[in-house]
């Protein structure tokens, strides 16, 4: 009699047990689907509210939607806002929306406050007009905002509004900011300056809005930030550096308090590199 090989069910059940990372990825997968699916949107769009998400879009008639989702992307509120706006930045804090935004109807750049459920709490125009909304920041209750603005003699002037007071940062070159971050009592406004080439600038204000110091950041190429660090003072710039060809360089700058240069170092990729070039 031939003698059966029994073998273990174990073995053939190893392939069924769940992958709790796999279907962690799954059910994002299947949430961001819903997202674009239900609402048009992307993940990268939606700003926590306490244990929910709003976002922003346009209706048909280029009017503002204020929308709240649960946290399973479930619709909670829908709520039409009469400003005819294309928002620039959107923050939440103290269960209040800040939105910087460009508007349609007067062509200059707008704030708004909106409560937890979209209720227009305060909105006023900023600047001139075709002037362009950038980067804000609240703080201690103050609104810090930043606008790039175009003129004939200075090229472009950076403009700093709080509470609806103006400071204007302006040069011979054409400065036009990127973001605004809060330091130590100050702030720093980092953005791109072009002189021969395109460059990326950094400057330290104090809380009286003076300037304390200004870096100019040039490896020769046309700069620009990729993304910036604050640790234990120091500030990081991570820069992409582009030559002629089109390949990207990156490159790490290292800042004190003061303004000093610590360290610069080069990161260097092979990135948008045209194929001609490529071995």
């Amino acid at each position: 009699m031939k003698k059966l090989l029994l073998i273990p069910l174990a073995l053939f059940t190893i392939g069924c047990v769940n992958n709790p990372n796999i279907d962690k990825k799954i059910d994002n997968t299947t949430k961001d689907m819903k997202l674009l699916n239900d609402y048009h949107t992307t993940k990268e769009d939606l700003h926590k509210l306490g244990d929910n998400y709003i976002f922003l879009n346009l209706s048909t008639d280029g009017s503002l939607s204020f929308n709240k989702i649960d946290k399973n992307y479930d619709p909670i509120m829908t709520k039409k806002i009469d400003l005819v706006i294309t928002p620039s930045k959107v923050k939440v804090k103290n269960n209040k929306i800040y939105i910087l935004a460009y508007s349609q109807t007067k062509n200059q750049p707008i704030f708004v406050i909106l409560d937890q459920n979209g209720n227009i709490i305060k909105n006023f125009l900023l600047g001139k007009k075709f002037n362009t909304p950038v980067d804000f920041v609240v703080k201690n209750n103050d609104v810090i905002i930043g606008v790039n603005a175009y003129s004939k003699k200075t090229l472009t002037d950076i403009i700093i509004y709080k509470n609806k007071k103006t400071h204007i940062f302006s040069s011979k070159y054409a400065e036009e900011l990127t973001t605004i971050i809060p330091y130590n009592d100050g702030y720093l406004l980092i953005g791109n300056v072009t002189q021969d080439s395109q460059n990326v600038f950094i400057s330290y204000i104090d809380k009286n809005f003076k300037s304390i110091w200004t870096r100019d950041i040039d490896f020769g190429l046309e700069e620009s930030l990729k993304d910036v660090e604050i640790k234990k003072n120091t500030i990081i710039l991570h820069i992409i550096s582009q030559n002629y060809t089109g390949m990207e360089e990156y490159y790490t700058v290292k800042i004190d308090k003061n303004g000093k240069i610590l360290n610069q170092s080069k990161e260097f990729e092979i990135k948008n590199y045209p194929l001609k070039f490529q071995g």
